[in-house]
């Protein structure tokens, strides 16, 4: 697990609260002794520069973005980040199945395995029955689809009444939202949302929301939008890749700064004006 520095803006945040079974070895990570963190690391260190430290606990954000832009990678680091200092995560998939999605972390953390054995990621796949793939994951339940959003609800549900039994907070990334739209609609979808939301806060988790750039109204982006703390919105230009943070506390910079990314992560690469905003 390496060595125990947690602080207010520590890499995974706080350490699991539970003993642990790493392989054949048991560990027991200590908690905090500087006080319980108030941000979690993202895993870009100039990412977590932009956003004053990492992302809020208890709190809800929207990375939208065309396809091929990086948000797959962004949404991996930061579930990586967290698994390698003992915080759980929640992968929730509906258009891309657990064995694909577990290939880009791995490129991250060799050790995704061990931490699966460890109980600090586990996986609600929608989207491998409807390719007509079963799915043998041990850690994964593989839903029908998103048709049935009661369904999910309770399994996700499932995961985070365990984690607040066990953790002193958990990682969420729900991949992706535009399948949810697209079959339920606006109304249903931010029902759906403020449900999953208010859930997620109860637990003292972190949740990321992928939603597909260009292909929605936009009187629906803002509505998600709206059901957030904030938005991180990237974008491709003139060969470049930007990002911009929307809502959110203590970020320092309020403009498109740019970025780069590859298999093996991604990073603000680009300055931007430091502007203090609480």
């Amino acid at each position: 697990m390496g060595s125990t520095r947690y602080g207010p803006a520590a890499g995974g945040g706080a350490p699991p609260l539970r003993r642990a079974v790493t392989g054949q070895k048991k560990v027991m990570v200590k908690k905090p002794s500087g006080g319980k963190p108030k941000k979690a690391r993202s895993g870009g260190r100039r990412i977590d520069e932009l956003l004053g430290g990492g992302f809020p606990f208890k709190s809800c954000s929207l990375v939208e973005g065309p396809a091929f832009i990086g948000k797959d990678i962004f949404l991996s680091q930061f579930i990586a980040e967290g698994i390698k200092f003992g915080a759980p995560s929640l992968i929730i998939l509906t258009q891309s199945t657990t064995s694909k999605f577990r290939k880009r972390i791995v490129e991250m953390d060799y050790k995704l395995e061990e931490r699966e054995r460890a109980g600090l990621v586990s996986y609600i796949d929608c989207h491998a029955k409807t390719v007509g793939l079963m799915g043998k994951n041990p850690f994964a339940i593989y839903l029908k689809g998103v048709n049935d959003l009661n369904g999910l609800s309770n399994a996700i549900d499932k995961f985070q009444s365990g984690y607040r039994e066990n953790f002193y907070y958990h990682r969420v990334i729900f991949d992706s939202l535009s399948s949810v739209l697209r079959t339920h609609g606006i109304n249903k979808t931010i029902s759906f949302i403020n449900n999953l939301n208010a859930k997620i806060k109860a637990y003292n988790g972190i949740a990321i929301f992928d939603l597909a750039g260009g292909i929605h109204q936009q009187e629906e982006v803002n509505a998600i939008e709206n059901a957030m703390d904030g938005s991180i919105l990237m974008k491709e230009e003139k060969g470049g890749h930007f990002m911009m943070v929307k809502g959110l506390r203590d970020v320092k910079g309020r403009d498109w700064v740019r970025y780069n990314f590859d298999d093996s992560g991604m990073d603000v690469t680009g300055s931007y004006s430091y502007n203090y905003i609480k």
